[in-house]
């Protein structure tokens, strides 16, 4: 989905001057939205104007009248509501008034620290440092725009932008946007102000009838200077773009200073900046930077979801191989037990078998440790056997006497012979005490000491 791009701006109007046929008044603040190629009023609470005014709570909640009346509405009764489509994003203009302007040597290491800024043009402010903030914008090597603004009223824009929800990406100083629509020095008269931008990085906006007195502080030294040299050439100088509607004198005026190359477009229609790249000039930056709210969620959304979705995961996998193990483990706990009521017939495994064995072993070491020989050799003739030829039916160790009876089933009278002539091969005596012939097999009583 395609971002829109909306402009905005704040009008702070000259003491006297009209908005439609209303009259107004000093501090009054409009909001207009650009449309259209014109400018349109914007309607706006009391909340919104007074959060701009001295008394505003710091809460930048909406006031109520107590009468259950709507808050007031600025602007021109026929003011349009403002709406945003999710895609949409806006610049705001603020009055040129509000910024102060300059150019001022600064290092790099000193450009992302406001207050370093700050006092680095202290001399060229009327305002107390501590009391505004500052961009720094590099124009060429240490050379850079400066921008100043009181940090109260960046404080009340943040806190209507917030509480308005309004898709800010920008607020930037009226006459800025003429260093965006060209790469010269220009002037924009626009109803009872003048705005002035010039090429090296330096822009201002006073009231209109001032705009001749300083068009000559401006640019009364180029003028100056290419005289001076005796050779210069009149082509060398850039034109001054000129803007908007100026007057005859207004004009006569800056012929006199430069040549002038009119320029038919409204600067608001020829600003264009990237909605990726940083706007030049924006001035919510740092403490007063704006997060835009959005459907994805917040920043950390995304990385939390992949973080919970791999524990969810490493949580099932433990609990799979857990499982799985317990399942193992229950196996071979019934193979033991199997092995051990073959071993023991007369006795019967308890819960702790292992134990019971570790007794069983501890009560043979009682007995000079004849049993736990003995059973190391049963097990030695034992693994000779072809898996399935022998079966041990029953074993009996007498401690007292120091010997192991145990009876085994073979196929055959020869095979249980061998078994008794290998048992004996070792340290102990082996004798065949009975043999009985059964259907499938032999079954004989061996005594081992």
């Amino acid at each position: 989905m395609s971002q829109e791009l909306k402009l905005l701006r704040l009008r702070e109007p000259v003491a006297g001057s009209h908005s439609g046929d209303q009259v107004q008044v000093a501090g009054s603040l409009l909001l207009q939205c650009w449309r259209d190629n014109a400018w349109h009023a914007v309607a706006t609470d009391a909340g919104f104007q007074a959060a701009f005014r001295n008394g505003v709570s710091e809460s930048g909640c909406t006031p109520h009248t107590g009468d259950g009346q709507r808050p007031a509405v600025a602007g021109s009764p026929d003011s349009d509501a403002l709406t945003f489509a999710p895609e949409d994003r806006v610049i705001l203009l603020l009055p040129g008034s509000w910024v102060w302007n300059g150019l001022e040597n600064v290092p790099r290491a000193a450009r992302r620290q406001s207050s370093a800024v700050g006092y680095m043009v202290e001399e060229q402010l009327a305002d107390d440092v501590d009391e505004l903030h500052f961009i720094c914008e590099p124009v060429a090597g240490d050379l850079c725009s400066v921008m100043a603004i009181a940090t109260d009223k960046l404080a009340a824009l943040k806190g209507q932008i917030d509480r308005l929800g309004w898709p800010v990406v920008a607020a930037v100083p009226e006459y800025r946007i003429l260093g965006d629509t060209g790469a010269t020095s220009a002037v924009w008269f626009e109803g009872e102000r003048a705005h002035f931008w010039l090429s090296a990085g330096k822009g201002l906006s006073v009231a209109r009838p001032l705009a001749g007195v300083i068009a000559e502080s401006l640019f009364a030294e180029g003028v100056a200077e290419p005289e001076e040299a005796g050779e210069a050439q009149p082509d060398e100088l850039a034109p001054l773009r000129v803007y908007g509607d100026p007057s005859e004198l207004e004009l006569a005026t800056l012929e006199q200073l430069t040549e002038l190359a009119p320029v038919n477009d409204a600067p608001e229609a020829l600003f264009n900046p990237s909605l990726v790249a940083k706007t030049p000039g924006n001035l919510l930056t740092g403490d007063y930077q704006i997060t835009l709210a959005s459907d994805a969620g917040p920043w950390w959304k995304k990385p939390a979801i992949a973080v919970a979705a791999c524990f969810v995961l490493q949580l099932l996998f433990y609990i799979g191989a857990g499982t799985y193990y317990q399942i193992q483990a229950g196996q071979a706990d019934e193979s033991a037990r199997a092995l051990f009521t073959e071993i023991f017939p007369g006795d019967r495994p308890s819960a702790d078998l292992r134990r019971q064995i570790m007794g069983y072993l501890n009560q043979a070491s009682g007995g000079g440790g004849e049993f736990a020989g003995q059973l190391q050799q049963l097990s030695q003739v034992w693994a000779t056997a072809k898996p399935g030829e022998l079966k041990l039916q029953s074993l009996r160790f007498d401690g007292n006497r120091g010997e192991l009876v145990l009876q085994l089933r073979a196929a055959n009278l020869g095979q249980l012979d061998a078994v008794v002539g290998k048992l004996g091969s070792g340290q102990f005596k082996a004798e065949l005490l009975a043999a009985n012939e059964l259907e499938d097999g032999v079954s004989g009583r061996i005594r081992l000491r």
